[in-house]
């Protein structure tokens, strides 16, 4: 049996239109070799093999030959574990990341290791009561102004550190909700890209319905996810849509026989999903991972969505459930305490009608609630800028002198800072105010006991001694004016200098057991901690992210050199397909002048 006379020419030329094509698709790679987020593509193929069985009247000598090459389809040059580790490890990273710059926020105004602060002017209030242990001293003009100048110099500082730590709180809070503002926050963007995922989902099924691979489109939805797993952890899964027949559940992306078993893939497309992954802990410590659907492929939710969102949490009047900026409430010192409510798509994995699930992230408040036996369930994530944010505004617990913030204690938030040196302030002023009463009135003073009149340092905004925090701590200003003297009374006319100075140089129990400068100096070694570990977190997860980055743009992007390379062998490809078509149109001729 003689191969067909054109069999040669079919078979050179489906490889001049495969070099052809792919000359094609490594055009499409160079001309998008700078452009974000591409994706290199490679023409896949295969072989068109001789499918008749061979015939009974076949010369023994005669074989069988291919016809060919088939163009099966345009792929991108990814791999799904790569994205999934790029992921997870872009989540570590923007968590450190964030919590790098909030706690560099911190340190520029907390961290005294380089620079002189409170600490310093502690130093510089114990050399003033030093050099006034002299009875002549101790009301002498020159003398007292001093000491009230270094007592002024403490306060102001104490007042500018908690204005800044204010202001962190307002901006890590902007960050994360953002509403009215140019750049938006993290509740915004997650919006927008829920929605821009959801719609892409859209776009790429229709398109692959209608035969094509939308491989662009493909990219521009990666290159969103990606900057999703920046804020919250997620995971990303393909699946099938599902239909019925008998009872028995199939799924559209497989052909099927007669008995029901998948017989091979169909040309029908996949969907995408993307799931929110986090973690609750009940009053006995167990940790419990879960997840709800934050994408679902391109299902509809009856409402035209396939995707959920997420929002500040409200309160029952539609307020946002935070603790805003307000001097009438001694306890409420900031945006703390923020809360998110994440809702996923009203339908299930499945694609059918459900109630859409919510979870709502732990807070301080929420997390001692557990501790204190609540069943009631919140969401924490393992990483990501939206929980670094959270656990910098979350409120420090003063009767632990901790906080329940970063990582649930490995790092110390804005509000523990605040509560130390609004602690700080309140103990400096409680030690000089009692000294320098029984001074001048020769009474000891207890906790009933009116202060105001012969206080050193006062509440600014009310005058008193009541209420006093870093804040608002100031000299009195019958001080200043010179209504109130340091107190002569007691058995030596410079008893209240030495009392004062004592309470400089001896610990506090309001304070841990520390003096002032000891315990300005343990803020300062904490912090200057927190910021070494995170950094040395950073390090490592930076230097992860760029290994996983590296072996994807290995894989994935485009090689100017590689790229070169492929033209070249296409091109000879290309020319040997073409001598093959003149070989056989030379013995077709041969055959013709035969005949």
């Amino acid at each position: 049996m003689v191969r067909p006379t054109f069999g040669g020419f079919q078979t050179a030329l489906t490889s001049l239109q495969s070099n052809s094509k792919k000359l094609d698709v490594t055009s499409q790679n160079l001309a998008n070799m700078n452009v974000e987020g591409y994706t290199r593509q490679q023409l896949k193929t295969s072989s068109l093999n001789y499918n008749n069985p061979t015939s009974f009247y076949m010369n023994e000598n005669d074989v069988n030959v291919g016809f060919g090459v088939s163009m099966d389809e345009v792929v991108q040059l990814r791999d799904q574990f790569l994205d999934i580790q790029y992921r997870d490890q872009n989540t570590k990273y923007s968590y450190n990341k964030t919590t790098e710059y909030s706690l560099n926020t911190l340190g520029s105004f907390m961290d005294e290791s380089n620079m002189d602060g409170i600490r310093a002017s502690l130093d510089d209030v114990q050399t003033a009561l030093t050099t006034m242990q002299d009875t002549s001293k101790v009301q002498d003009p020159v003398y007292e102004g001093q000491l009230q100048s270094t007592l002024n110099a403490t306060s102001v500082l104490l007042n500018s550190a908690a204005s800044k730590i204010k202001t962190a709180e307002d901006n890590e809070f902007e960050k994360l909700y953002g509403e009215g503002t140019s750049e938006g926050g993290a509740v915004e963007k997650i919006n927008y890209l829920l929605q821009e995922i959801g719609e892409l989902n859209k776009q790429i099924k229709h398109n692959q319905i209608m035969g094509n691979k939308a491989l662009e489109l493909q990219d521009e939805r990666n290159m969103k996810i990606d900057e999703l797993s920046s804020y919250i952890p997620i995971t990303v899964e393909s699946f099938s849509e599902t239909y019925t027949v008998d009872g028995k559940e199939r799924m559209k992306i497989y052909r099927y026989n007669q008995t029901g078993e998948i017989a091979g893939k169909s040309d029908w497309p996949s969907d995408l999903r993307i799931s929110l992954d986090y973690t609750t802990t009940d009053a006995n410590g167990a940790v419990k991972k879960e997840s709800i659907i934050l994408v679902n492929g391109t299902y509809d939710d009856g409402y035209g969505k396939n995707y959920g969102q997420v929002k500040l949490t409200t309160n029952d009047d539609g307020s946002p459930k935070y603790t805003k900026w307000n001097s009438t409430i001694e306890d409420a010192p900031g945006p703390l305490d923020v809360q998110l409510d994440f809702i996923s798509t009203a339908t299930d994995k499945k694609g059918d009608p459900a109630t859409a699930k919510s979870i709502t992230t732990a807070n301080s408040t929420s997390k001692k609630e557990v501790e204190e036996g609540s069943t009631t369930t919140f969401a924490t994530f393992s990483g990501g800028s939206v929980q670094a944010g959270l656990d910098m505004l979350a409120k420090s617990d003063p009767s632990k002198q901790a906080t329940t913030g970063l990582k649930q204690g490995t790092y110390y938030g804005y509000d523990y800072y605040m509560d130390q040196l609004d602690n700080l302030a309140q103990t400096l002023a409680q030690e000089f105010n009692k000294y320098n009463y029984k001074g001048n009135t020769g009474i000891d003073p207890t906790s009933t006991t009116n202060l105001d009149q012969y206080a050193m340092l006062v509440n600014r905004d009310s005058g008193t001694t009541a209420g006093i925090t870093a804040e608002n701590v100031a000299l009195n200003k019958n001080w200043i004016n010179g209504d109130v003297h340091i107190g002569l009374m007691g058995s030596d006319s410079n008893e209240t200098i030495l009392n004062m100075l004592r309470s400089m140089t001896q610990p506090h129990s309001e304070l841990g057991d520390k003096t002032f400068a000891n315990y300005m100096n343990t803020l300062s070694t904490r912090l200057a901690n927190d910021q070494a570990n995170n950094k040395d977190a950073l390090d490592t997860n930076k230097i992860v992210l760029d290994s996983i980055t590296s072996s994807k743009d290995q894989l994935s992007g485009v090689s100017l050199d590689e790229e070169a390379a492929n033209m070249m062998i296409y091109v000879s490809s290309y020319n040997a397909a073409a001598k093959v078509m003149s070989a056989f149109d030379e013995t077709l001729q041969t055959l013709l002048g035969i005949v």
